[in-house]
C-alpha cells in the first residue's frame, strides 16, 4: 500500500466543490514524515512498530481474500445484521470487491481483544447511493477498514447523502480508516448519537467512546469533513417533537482521535469535533480549501466545539474562507501546526460555558498569510492563557485582538515578520518550513511547561537543543 503521509509535493488542478463556482483547488500527493516520535503501530500491518508516541503513514498491508473472511458481504446484500448472523467477536467481515449500493451495519459488539473486522476483500469497494453510503448501527468495538487490498483507500464512497458513512444510534468503540469519500451532499463521515425522548442515549446514560478516524481522504463534499460529537454540549438539545417538554442532553465523548487524514475541498468545516470532555488529539491531518460555501461560524480548518478539550497539533491547514483553528472548547493545546493562506484569524477562541479555572495553550506554531488576526481571543472565562513563540508571517490584522482587559492572555515571545525569507526557512514554498543552519528560529524559544507539548511538525522531539525553537518545526542536530 502507498504511504501517505502529510506533507509536500503540490500540484495544481482544477474542480468545483461546495460553490457554484468553479476554484482553484490543490492536490497534496503526500510523503511520510521521517519524525523519531512516530512509526506504524497498527496492529493489523505487517509492519507494527512498538514503542512510538504516535502513527504515521509507513504502515503496509497484507490483501484481504474474500475466501479467508468468516463472512462475505456480496454486491447485492444491504443490511448486515448481527442478531441474525450470530458472527462471534473478532470475526472478519469482507465486503466483496465491486460497484454497489448503500451498506447498513447493526447490532454487532466486539470485545476490546476481539473487535469486529470489516474490510474490503478481493480489490477495492465502490458504494454510491442517494442514502448514507455506509451507516454503523447500534454497535461497539469494530473497526471499519480500507486496507483490505493494495488501494491507498480499499473502500470508497463515490456518492450519498445526506452522509457519506454514519455512525449513531449508540455507536461507541469503533474505528474507521482507509476509507475514500467523495461527491457527498452533506458531512463525509457523520459520528454521533443524539439523545431520544426514552433517555437511553442521553448524557450520564450512554458515552460514546473511543472514536478513532484515521488514513482517510475526504474531498468534494457540501458539509463538513468530519463531523463528531455534537454542538450542543453547553445547552439543552433541541426539543424532539415526540416528547416537547422533555430536557434532552447530549451525550459526550471520551477517547475521540483523528489523525493522519486529508481533507480538501469542503463546503464547511474540514474537522469538526464537540463534545469530547476527556482523551481527544487531533493531529497529522492536512486541511486544505475549507469553508467553500463561505457560511458564517460553517468555515473553519478545525473546529473546536462545545465540551471539547484536548490537543491540536502538527496539522497543516491552507486557503479557507474562515478561521484555520476556530475553538468554543475548554484546556485546549494548540501547537506544531501549519496554517497558511487563511482569510480570517489563525485561531479564533469564544466562551460556550467552560469549566472555571480551564487555559488555553497556543504555542509554536507558524501562521503565514493570515487574512485577519494571528489570535482573536474572546474567552473571559478561562484563566493563564498564552501565546507563545510562535512565527508569525503577513498576518494582515495583527498579532491579536483580546476584546476585554477582562481576558487573560499572556503574548511573548512571538516572532513577527512580513517576508517569509527572513525566517531562513528551508523552502517554505515547497512546504518545507524546518530552520536552515543560520535561522534566528533556532533555540529562541521560552519554556512552555507542559510535558504534554512533545512533538513539533515532523513528529519529532519539541525540544532538541539548548532550548525550543520559535514556530512549528524544530530544528534537528545531525
Amino acid at each position: 500500500m502507498k504511504n501517505i503521509v502529510p506533507l509536500l509535493i503540490l500540484l495544481s488542478i482544477f474542480s468545483a466543490c461546495g460553490s457554484d463556482e468553479n476554484v482553484d483547488v490543490t492536490r497534496y500527493e503526500l510523503l511520510p514524515k521521517t519524525g523519531v516520535l512516530a512509526s506504524c503501530t497498527d496492529m493489523l500491518a505487517i509492519n507494527k512498530s512498538a514503542g512510538f508516541a504516535f502513527d504515521d503513514n509507513s504502515c503496509q498491508y497484507s490483501p484481504k481474500a474474500c475466501a479467508d473472511c468468516d463472512y462475505i458481504v456480496e454486491l447485492d446484500m444491504q443490511v448486515i445484521d448481527n442478531n441474525d448472523l450470530k458472527l462471534p467477536p473478532g470475526s472478519v467481515i469482507g465486503i466483496r470487491a465491486g460497484k454497489r449500493k448503500s451498506l447498513i451495519f447493526r447490532n454487532f459488539h466486539g470485545t476490546t481483544d476481539k473487535p469486529y473486522i470489516i474490510t474490503n476483500c478481493d480489490g477495492q469497494v465502490d458504494v454510491a447511493d442517494n442514502v448514507p453510503g455506509i451507516k454503523l448501527h447500534t454497535l461497539s468495538h469494530i473497526r471499519l477498514t480500507g486496507t483490505g487490498s493494495t488501494d491507498d483507500y480499499g473502500i470508497k464512497v463515490s456518492e450519498g447523502s445526506p452522509f457519506g458513512i454514519v455512525a449513531e444510534l449508540a455507536a461507541t468503540n469503533f474505528e474507521i480508516d482507509h476509507v475514500e469519500i467523495t461527491n457527498i451532499g452533506g458531512p463525509a463521515i457523520s459520528a454521533r448519537t443524539r439523545p431520544v425522548c426514552d433517555g437511553s442515549t442521553n448524557r450520564g446514560t450512554f458515552t460514546q467512546k473511543n472514536t478513532v478516524v484515521h488514513h482517510n481522504y475526504i474531498h468534494d463534499v457540501d458539509g463538513e469533513g468530519f463531523y463528531i460529537g455534537g454542538s450542543h454540549w453547553h445547552s439543552n438539545f433541541p426539543p424532539i417533537a415526540d416528547c416537547p417538554d422533555l430536557v434532552l442532553l447530549e451525550p459526550q465523548l471520551e477517547g475521540v482521535k483523528v489523525y493522519n487524514n486529508v481533507v480538501e475541498n469542503v463546503g464547511q468545516d474540514g474537522i469538526q469535533v464537540g463534545g469530547a470532555v476527556l482523551g481527544c488529539e487531533i493531529y497529522n491531518n492536512v486541511v486544505i480549501n475549507y469553508g467553500l460555501k463561505n457560511i458564517q461560524v460553517h468555515q473553519s480548518g478545525i473546529q473546536i466545539n462545545p465540551g471539547t478539550t484536548g490537543s491540536i497539533f502538527s496539522n497543516l491547514i491552507k486557503g479557507g474562507t474562515g478561521s484555520a483553528i476556530f475553538i468554543n472548547g475548554f484546556a485546549n493545546k494548540v501547537f506544531s501546526n501549519i496554517i497558511i493562506d487563511c482569510a480570517r484569524d489563525g485561531v479564533h477562541i469564544g466562551d460556550r460555558e467552560p469549566p472555571a479555572g480551564k487555559s488555553y495553550m497556543i504555542v509554536n506554531n507558524t501562521m503565514y498569510n493570515v487574512g485577519e488576526y494571528a489570535i482573536y481571543m474572546n474567552s473571559k472565562l478561562s484563566i493563564n492563557n498564552i501565546f507563545n513563540n510562535n512565527l508569525l508571517v503577513n498576518i494582515t490584522g495583527g498579532l491579536h485582538n483580546k476584546l476585554s482587559d477582562e481576558i487573560s492572555l499572556n503574548v511573548d515571545n512571538n516572532l513577527e515578520l512580513m517576508d517569509i525569507r527572513e525566517a531562513d526557512l528551508e523552502n517554505p514554498d515547497q512546504y518545507n518550513f524546518s530552520p536552515t543552519d543560520n535561522s534566528s528560529l533556532i533555540d529562541a524559544g521560552i519554556g512552555v511547561d507542559d510535558p504534554n507539548i512533545l512533538a513539533d511538525f515532523m513528529l519529532n522531539s519539541r525540544k532538541v537543543g539548548q532550548s525550543i525553537d520559535i514556530g512549528a518545526v524544530e530544528y534537528q542536530r545531525n
